[in-house]
């Protein structure tokens, strides 16, 4: 845990560095940036079979005779979080400290564990096949779900070359402004506009009801929305656009991510009892071209 002086450090959760560049070139510039600390974390599962530590289903110890060795297996982790380690150290030329770890369990679980007093966790989405993910589940979604700082999720073989912005998506929801100020921030270390943007999901709301007129009300609705949200706003270097479209928000934004450098979300908020991400945001989790990063329920 991170001292009252010292800054939160930003928790990279590492696989294979030989895939993962974009990833460690993505933490390692924002923790330069930002002034955070970077703290990789590689986590291997050696003999753990099934359960589900987020659901209180711990799973069991394999025999040992069964699998692998964990000593040969944790061997391999190190080797694998020296890598990574070294890369990171590149990418940050010293401007902030790297440093590595090497936890045992389920990834999600722990990472979910590590958010805790962490400024940040960045992953990288992997290229799994629709029907992988059903079986094994994306553990990027469930960090996402369930940790405790802003979780960024970087797309695999990302790169910012050629891109600019920043993009905000709003709901009319209690956390916009939260969520706004968190881009605005990170739009002021990247140098870059922002973009605040409604997507009006019309034909959910209306059904075959909808037409011009009802584009128009909805539309005017929303540009007045935004009008407000950006008036309420500190952001007294940095542009602000404002976009009222009439598509369903999750092909808005995956839309916008194909030119922008982030995209920024907020978990559901209105189920407080059970932290979830929303149809929206698990759609950008999946198909965005550009890092998404998601919020915490507000406090």
């Amino acid at each position: 845990m991170p001292t009252d002086t010292a800054p939160a450090p930003i928790v990279v959760g590492i696989l294979d560095p030989e895939v993962e560049t974009s990833l460690l070139e993505y933490a390692g510039r924002l923790a330069a940036t930002s002034g955070h600390p970077l703290r990789l974390v590689h986590v291997f599962q050696a003999n753990v079979l099934f359960g589900d530590p987020i659901l209180g289903l711990p799973g069991a110890m394999q025999p040992q005779s069964m699998i692998i060795d964990d000593t040969g297996v944790a061997r391999l982790a190190e080797q694998v979080l020296t890598e990574a380690t070294a890369v990171a150290r590149d990418v940050v030329a010293g401007a902030v400290e790297v440093s590595g770890q090497l936890l045992r369990g389920h990834a999600a679980h722990v990472l979910i564990e590590e958010s805790d007093g962490a400024h940040r966790v960045v992953i990288q989405r992997r290229g799994f096949s629709r029907i992988r993910r059903v079986f094994t589940g994306s553990i990027s979604s469930r960090i996402a779900a369930h940790a405790h700082c802003p979780v960024t999720v970087v797309p695999e073989d990302w790169s910012a070359e050629g891109r600019s912005g920043v993009v905000v998506g709003v709901s009319d929801d209690k956390s916009d402004g939260q969520v706004l100020g968190n881009a605005i921030e990170e739009a002021t270390r990247l140098g870059e506009p922002v973009t605040v943007l409604h997507g009006l999901d019309l034909l959910a709301l209306h059904g075959e009801l909808v037409d011009h007129e009802t584009t128009r009300d909805w539309t005017a609705r929303g540009e007045r929305y935004l009008a407000d949200l950006v008036e309420k706003a500190d952001h007294p270097q940095t542009p602000l656009a404002t976009r009222v479209v009439a598509e369903g928000p999750a092909d808005a934004l995956v839309s916008a991510s194909e030119e922008a450098r982030l995209v920024v979300v907020g978990r559901a908020s209105h189920l407080n009892a059970f932290p979830h991400l929303g149809g929206v945001t698990r759609a950008l989790l999946r198909e965005a071209a550009c890092p998404v990063e998601v919020l915490p329920l507000p406090t």
